[in-house]
């Protein structure tokens, strides 16, 4: 390296985990400081983007110090197949040591198994509980990846050995005469298919003779047995089932990669499947008023449905899943035969919940794409880690962000709170980001020193829910305090202290865009309309076809512990209830993290979260927006808590209400009576444009662009919302669509390969 070398300058815009994650996986990168430095701008007093969270500062007489609850945008849970989030973190807390009480991640994360869904049946909801069963894995170690092969395999199993569940409880029902003439049919059918496939060969007159002869089948079947080998090993051939087990055991046979399997092979276990469906359509038809039953029928009809569609529309052999993209998951599985009650089942309804899939809030108008659908369905429940999900033991901010910035502070990462990003502006061919207009929202008391953005809460280093005006000069502390400003609102009427441009050349070389999609419209006014570059057309085609929604967040602090309430089961994360707040997840588990009063000491505490009817994003001049949506949104949740809260919490209502809430349950230091104490909970909205949910909605991620396909020479992108290959709105897809800016960044700026490995990248596991 020559001695005149300058280290380049990056600037990451936004400090949400996409931007975190570049930062930690440039500055992993040996010898890094040589080669570059970087600088994070952030808004307001607090990094994370939508996965920040606070705790709260105000005291509340007589006492002395804040109960310092958790606050957070809604619920945050990371699931078992999160590999590069949980290895990314987990490199954080060995470099860091630890935070606090959480020395390492194995502190900071505990796994979780129950999920429980809700069914609307004969006029009241029903729990419908699912105990995941846990193995040996831990996600910051991996190894649960499967190829979409075996999900088919161990698929068509679940399938058959539930249908064998039911099948046994229906034919006891049954007499003698109606099994015999069930069983000669079957063999019928049995013996015309092995025929019609060849698998068999017996001359015309032994068949009219074993037709006319059922007496001799058992023999016969016998010897048939025997002579296919193991791929018609211990079937049953007086039942439907036997075309199932038939297409699982010759599935097991083939190659793991389904690129090396023919098209006859395929068209084969297809073949037997339809034939169960065929038969198995019976039972559908039936009047089936056991719920017990009724629920796994509805499960091998979805599961049914997705394996066909996966043969029939030729993922398994050349296609990628983005190519099923074009649909709504919901529409895709009618194509492949699911009823309709199965399509607008509690199955269906919580993966829709979970990605928030409600385009402008509308719950009546569910859209998520299918290709992204089946992905989801697979990582999550095919390739976890040690259990489902796994919950944090604090805040989100606790527990991921402040590792990430301690570690990066450490390193020598530049933070500048209180800066927002106005407009990024082009040089004159339109080529490459040349100016960044930036909004500097306060005056430090040491202005020569970064903001300290941490508080320590019983030894855990936390986010405030407000700024630490202790360290912003007096004059304008006291104006952000008595006019209750919030710096992080778009619509704030703070008048920013300082508005100046970064130059090229001189502040920075390379960009690193991390702020969510909706906020970039009013920042990116010159790239959308830049008709020298040919790029500005995708720019206008990604920021009109990904959606984003507004979304909700509640917690409520009970006196009572959860059986007190009236719940019966284990801990749950709940889903596909009463919409919109369609999820509820009991967190009594982050009560030792706050500071509660004894004489004020919650036994539980309860999130719910869901979609807002969207109320749009209006001129940043509309001052008072944010306060008249959070009382719709407050009137909204308090409509539920008194129409809906009965079936979870039976022990948590009055009389003559035995749906509603009982007000006096929750904590209030205030002590108010009935509904206002509800002021004493937190509830929020999230409607700023960077908190809106970004939405993978059908025909839209064909219009997502990369992290180094942003059509600028020195502009890199990273977020949920680029084309990371998982696209859809989590963690782990924002993490690794750090990992790939990263990588581009590395490659095309440095020449250095990025030799780090993506798990799951461009689904992977697939083939």
């Amino acid at each position: 390296m020559s001695e005149t070398y300058q280290p380049k300058k990056i600037v990451i815009l936004g400090g949400g985990i996409a931007s975190l994650t570049t930062a930690y996986e440039l500055t992993s990168q040996p010898g890094w400081n040589n080669l570059y430095e970087i600088t994070i701008y952030q808004t307001g007093w607090r990094l994370g983007g939508k996965c920040a969270s606070g705790r709260n500062l105000q005291p509340h007489k007589p006492y002395h110090e804040p109960d310092y609850r958790i606050e957070e945008h809604g619920l945050h849970i990371f699931f078992g197949f999160y590999e590069n989030a949980f290895s990314l973190l987990n490199q954080c807390y060995e470099e860091l040591g630890g935070n606090g009480p959480f020395s390492t991640i194995e502190d900071a994360f505990k796994p979780h198994s129950l999920i429980v869904l809700e069914e609307y049946i004969n006029q009241q909801w029903i729990n419908l509980p699912f105990d995941f069963p846990t193995n040996s894995l831990v996600p910051w170690e991996g190894g649960g990846k499967s190829s979409i092969w075996q999900h088919i395999c161990t698929t068509i199993k679940f399938v058959f050995q539930t249908y064998t569940e039911i099948n046994a409880k229906q034919s006891q029902s049954k007499n003698c005469l109606e099994t015999l003439n069930q069983q000669i049919s079957l063999g019928k059918e049995i013996i015309e298919f092995l025929l019609e496939e060849s698998l068999i060969q017996v001359p015309s007159q032994l068949i009219q003779l074993l037709l006319q002869e059922p007496s001799h089948w058992g023999e016969w079947l016998e010897n048939i047995n025997n002579n296919l080998g193991k791929a018609v090993k211990d079937l049953d051939f007086t039942s439907e089932g036997m075309f199932l087990n038939l297409a699982y055991n010759f599935a097991q046979f083939l190659p793991q990669n389904t690129k090396n399997h023919k098209r006859e092979q395929h068209q084969f276990i297809l073949k037997l499947i339809n034939r169960f469906t065929k038969h198995f359509s019976n039972y559908l038809d039936t009047d089936e008023e056991n719920f017990e039953i009724q629920w796994r029928l509805t499960l091998i009809d979805l599961a049914l449905a997705n394996i066909q569609g996966l043969f029939v529309d030729g993922v398994l052999n050349y296609r990628c899943l983005d190519h099923l993209d074009e649909y709504n998951y919901k529409d895709w599985l009618r194509k492949h035969g699911a009823r309709e009650s199965s399509v607008n089942s509690a199955f269906i309804r919580v993966l829709y919940d979970l990605v928030y899939g409600f385009p402008e809030g509308n719950t009546n108008n569910p859209q998520l794409a299918a290709g992204t659908a089946i992905r989801i369905l697979m990582t999550i429940l095919f390739q976890y880690n040690g259990a489902i999900m796994w919950k944090m033991q604090a805040g989100m901010g606790d527990t991921v962000i402040t590792p990430l910035y301690e570690v990066l502070k450490r390193r020598g990462v530049k933070f500048k709170f209180f800066h927002v990003v106005k407009e990024l502006h082009l040089d004159q061919n339109q080529e490459s980001i040349a100016e960044i207009a930036i909004a500097r929202q306060v005056n430090l008391k040491h202005p020569q020193q970064e903001y300290q953005p941490l508080i320590p809460v019983k030894d855990l280093l936390c986010w405030p829910s407000e700024p630490l005006y202790d360290q912003i000069v007096d004059e304008e502390a006291k104006k952000l305090q008595d006019k209750e400003i919030n710096l992080e609102s778009y619509w704030t009427p703070w008048q920013d202290v300082e508005t100046f441009k970064l130059t090229k050349g001189k502040d920075f070389d390379i960009v690193l865009l991390g702020i969510s999609i909706a906020a970039l419209p009013s920042i990116c006014q010159e790239i959308l309309q830049a008709e020298k570059n040919p790029a500005h057309q995708k720019w206008n085609n990604m920021l009109n076809r990904v959606k984003t929604v507004t979304t909700q967040g509640g917690q409520l602090w009970l006196k009572s512990t959860l059986p007190q309430l009236g719940w019966k089961m284990s801990s749950p994360v709940l889903g596909a209830y009463v919409e919109p707040i369609d999820v509820y997840a009991d967190m009594s588990d982050l009560l030792p993290r706050e500071n509660w009063p004894s004489e004020h000491y919650p036994y539980n505490t309860a999130y719910f979260t869901g979609v807002i009817a969207d109320p749009g994003i209006p001129p940043r001049s509309e001052y008072s927006f944010p306060a008249q949506e959070q009382i719709k949104g407050d009137e909204k949740a308090v409509n539920f808590l008194t129409n809906h809260i009965g079936h979870l919490w039976p022990n948590a209502t009055l009389p003559n209400n035995p749906q509603g809430l009982n007000w006096d349950l929750l904590i209030d230091y205030q002590n108010r009576q009935g509904v206002e104490r509800f002021k004493a909970q937190y509830w929020r909205i999230n409607i700023n444009p960077t908190e809106r949910y970004v939405l993978s909605v059908p025909q839209s991620t064909k219009y997502r662009l990369k992290a180094d396909e942003s059509g600028f020479n020195n502009l890199y992108l990273a977020g949920d919302w680029i084309n990371n290959g998982y696209n859809s709105g989590c963690v782990e897809a924002t993490v690794m669509s750090g990992m790939q800016a990263t990588r581009a960044i590395l490659q095309q700026c440095f020449q250095i390969k990025y030799t780090k490995k993506i798990i799951g990248e461009w689904d992977c596991w697939i083939y």
